[in-house]
């Protein structure tokens, strides 16, 4: 029975057949038998508990020991280092993490025997923005250390997309209102005694005051949009109604400058569900900027086309200046100008806020360009369902 026990079977029991001492021991011996088993139990679900913790925790956990070598790790600590946990464990902290700061880090704990804490941009080639907290462990019977690693990359993109969005605001209103304060001290100076300056000058602060306006109002606009708090009315649209109207009213813009503004589309092309007000209002916004970097005697044309069953796509191309491939990929973000772009007007907002119009309708948009030779922007719709 003991060695039963003894090897791991704790259901095992002893039968009392006397009332004396040796039956008062069998007795004893159950009880003893019932308490570990319940104890292994506690710490069998504790464990249990523990590991499930340590499963779904989106921070990285491991355990090394005083030389530095990994006894355990986590599902996210193998993710964000970038190893599976079969080479990683057995291994020394340092061929493990593969950066300066961090092996000077864990030598830095090592030495002081005090916890530290830093945060780098790893050398993976991803951008990887990581912070890192080593605290020793000086439990006498499993000395080691705990490393906690957290990835803060998303945070810190955040962090650049909220710094970058304020420098560009107060850039965008800095211009017009240090115009504003210009035109108000010429104005004290003496214009308003000449009659035809003063008028000129009120009608600068006019246009002053109209871009400022815009800024705020496509801000707002932006904000609506990406909060979900703009309403959008989605109903059965033929792409011909979409087109028209931007093109119409783009026209005069067109021949003023010199180009030649087209619409192509095939009659046969079913519905789409919009909200025909915004995309109107994405169309327009493509149109103009095309026509505004697109040389005279160029060529603007509108076009749409079925890209399957459930999807239209439109287009606006042009033979204008191009766009960089390297800027492509951001002219999409809020405030962002191209190089060609950043002398001209504009508030930088429209590619933003056509991106989540054109998103709100669980379409896409993209653009396609060779430098030199002009650009296409496409956004898809969905086909109306009958």
């Amino acid at each position: 029975m003991a060695q039963q026990v003894a090897a791991g079977n704790l259901d095992a029991r002893l039968l009392p057949t006397t009332q004396d001492e040796v039956g008062q021991l069998t007795h004893a011996f159950n009880i003893m038998a019932e308490n570990l088993q319940d104890k292994i139990r506690a710490l069998t679900t504790e464990q249990s508990r523990s590991s499930s913790i340590l499963d779904h925790m989106a921070d990285g956990v491991l355990v090394i020991d005083r030389d530095g070598v990994v006894q355990m790790l986590n599902p996210a600590a193998a993710r964000i280092l970038d190893v599976t946990p079969e080479a990683a464990l057995g291994s020394t902290f340092s061929p493990l993490v593969r950066h300066h700061r961090l092996i000077e880090l864990w030598l830095r704990c090592q030495r002081t025997q005090e916890e530290q804490q830093d945060a780098v941009e790893t050398d993976h080639g991803k951008g990887t923005f990581l912070q890192v907290i080593i605290t020793p462990q000086k439990t006498p019977s499993a000395p080691g250390y705990l490393v906690i690693v957290q990835d803060l990359t998303r945070i810190r993109h955040l962090e650049t997309i909220r710094r970058d969005f304020v420098s560009n605001v107060s850039h965008e209103l800095r211009t017009p209102l240090a115009s504003l304060s210009a035109l108000v001290e010429s104005l004290q100076d003496g214009a308003l005694e000449d009659p035809a300056m003063a008028q000129r000058f009120l009608s600068h602060m006019e246009r002053e005051l109209t871009a400022m306006t815009q800024i705020v109002e496509e801000l707002l606009e932006l904000s609506r949009i990406e909060s979900n708090r703009a309403p959008f009315f989605m109903q059965s649209t033929s792409p011909e109604t979409l087109m028209r109207t931007p093109a119409e009213r783009m026209m005069p813009q067109a021949e003023r400058a010199g180009l030649t503004l087209e619409v192509e589309y095939p009659e046969s092309l079913p519905p789409v569900l919009a909200d025909a007000e915004r995309i109107q209002r994405v169309i327009t916004n493509l149109l103009h900027n095309a026509i505004k970097f697109t040389p005279a005697g160029g060529r603007v044309t509108l076009l749409a086309r079925r890209e399957n069953e459930d999807r239209v796509v439109i287009a606006v191309r042009d033979t204008g200046v191009g766009i960089a491939p390297e800027e492509q990929a951001r002219i999409f973000e809020r405030f962002y100008k191209a190089d060609h772009a950043r002398s001209s007007s504009g508030t930088g907002l429209g590619l933003a806020i056509a991106k989540h119009i054109v998103q709100a309708h669980r379409g896409q948009i993209w653009v396609e360009s060779v430098e030199g030779r002009g650009s296409t922007f496409y956004f898809s719709l969905p086909v109306a369902k009958l």
